[in-house]
């Protein structure tokens, strides 16, 4: 038996006259999407969420409690993985991540077992190892993974190594 406090897989809406011309004006963008910008698609999106929002305040809202931690954690995921190869600071990535550093670390190190430290050393010189064996130039993969000179990114490839 469910309580009430479970949360639903989806919600229902009614397909009232205000969604249905929604849906006519989507088929119409559809056919000729070329000449609408991504600034017109937002609006549309915005202006069906508005709608919703206000005939079903409760419904709507629920999808903004959508699991915190989760959404949290993928955003410390995406900001980490795109940013390997940069060189950013735990700062910059807490701020990416809208959150202070000593929180950035504390779910980082949940997510990834490890330090950032230990784990960005870790990807950069796995890349490094694959574009080398890919037979990538030695002199432009230590700038490839994030290294300013050649001479740190030997240095530390061969504590990789060693």
């Amino acid at each position: 038996m469910k309580s009430d406090k479970q949360k639903k897989p989806f919600v229902v809406f009614e397909k009232d006259e205000f969604i249905k011309t929604y849906i006519t004006s989507l088929k119409l963008i559809q056919l000729k999407p070329a000449t609408f910008s991504d600034k017109i698609i937002e609006l549309k999106f915005d202006e069906l969420m508005l709608h919703l929002l206000e005939k079903y305040p409760a419904e709507t809202l629920s999808f903004q409690t959508k699991n915190q931690q989760e959404y949290s954690d993928f955003e410390i995921r995406k900001a980490v993985e795109l940013n390997i190869t940069n060189n950013l600071t735990l700062e910059d990535l807490a701020f990416l991540c809208h959150t202070s550093v000593s929180t950035f670390k504390r779910k980082f190190i949940k997510l990834y077992n490890e330090i950032p430290s230990q784990y960005f050393f870790q990807q950069k010189m796995e890349i490094a190892k694959s574009l080398l064996l890919q037979n990538e130039n030695p002199g432009e993969v230590f700038y490839k993974v994030g290294y300013e000179n050649h001479s740190s990114f030997s240095q530390s490839l061969n504590r990789f190594t060693a």
